[in-house]
């Protein structure tokens, strides 16, 4: 009984003492939280930056105070990068020079983001219509994000994470994407202009009306992708990947499909003109109606077989 009794006093002390320990250091991690939003208003970068990187860390520490950590990150990056501009209509008034790249401080925001503790959260996170040409977000894990009408012109995407990502109507001219994951994105009217997106993984992402012309695909996996309006004119699609997908009526005028991997696809009434087919796999393809390449040319340049239609 003696030993049960003093089994049960450590019991109970190591219980206050472990409770004890999570109040101390919840008190803790709200205090470096709080102290974190201060900087974030100060009026000087290296407090900015000392106040981002301390959210980082309490996100890394404090699993209850993830959600929160994001969405002021978020409202900073809201706060601190400027809307992305629509050239699609005349200037009625002089419009601000927008910066060639975002400032030291927003660029944090989003590294810390893009590399915050994979947990689940409240919502999705939302970048949308913000200004951020010419970013580094190499290696970065933003699947799920709201990028829809962002301003990504010429920024470092090599390597990202974006499976599901939403990016209709982004801006992605010259931008780097190579070998990136946007399987399953939506990059519906997206500018992709002379975009590199070699080795880029983007089965089953949805691509309608896209721009990808002059794009660099090398190596791009694009089976079960949704092309349909997408202009793919002297795009280098050299050794893709377009097993079994539809590109009837597409724009393929002077495009580099050299060595593609084209089996079962279709491409019903495509323009081929200029276009390169050296060795392009064509088994179980539907050629009928091309433009720009006879059936003889296609037979005596790329691999064909009984199943071709032309």
């Amino acid at each position: 009984m003696v030993s049960a009794g003093g089994a049960v006093v450590v019991a109970v002390s190591l219980l206050y003492t472990a409770r004890s320990y999570r109040l101390s250091h919840r008190g803790q991690v709200t205090d470096r939280f709080t102290k974190a939003l201060e900087r974030l208003s100060s009026g000087d970068i290296d407090a900015r930056l000392g106040g981002i990187h301390a959210l980082a860390h309490v996100a890394a520490d404090s699993r209850p105070h993830h959600d929160d950590v994001v969405e002021v990150l978020e409202a900073f990056l809201r706060r601190r990068a400027p809307k992305a501009r629509r050239d699609d209509g005349p200037a009625l008034a002089p419009r601000p020079r927008m910066p060639e790249r975002p400032d030291s401080d927003v660029q944090a925001a989003l590294t810390a983001l893009g590399r915050r503790p994979r947990r689940p959260e409240r919502r999705n996170l939302d970048l949308s219509d913000l200004h951020l040409a010419r970013a580094r977000l190499a290696d970065l894990d933003l699947r799920n994000v709201y990028l829809r009408g962002a301003d990504l012109r010429g920024a470092n995407l090599g390597r990202i994470f974006l499976a599901s990502a939403i990016l209709r109507e982004a801006n992605l001219r010259g931008a780097s994407l190579d070998g990136g994951n946007l399987v399953g994105a939506s990059l519906v009217d997206a500018d992709l202009r002379d975009a590199s997106l070699e080795r880029t993984n983007l089965e089953g992402a949805i691509l309608r009306n896209a721009s990808l012309r002059r794009a660099w695909l090398w190596s791009a996996i694009l089976r079960g992708a949704s092309l349909r309006g997408v202009d793919l004119g002297e795009a280098g699609l050299s050794y893709a990947d377009l097993r079994g997908t539809r590109l009837e009526g597409l724009n393929l005028e002077g495009a580099d499909l050299r060595g593609a991997n084209l089996r079962r696809a279709t491409l019903r009434g495509v323009d081929l003109r200029g276009a390169n087919l050296t060795g392009a796999s064509l088994e179980g393809a539907d050629l009928r109606d091309v433009t720009g390449w006879s059936e003889r040319e296609i037979r005596a340049a790329a691999k064909v077989d009984e199943r071709t239609r032309f």
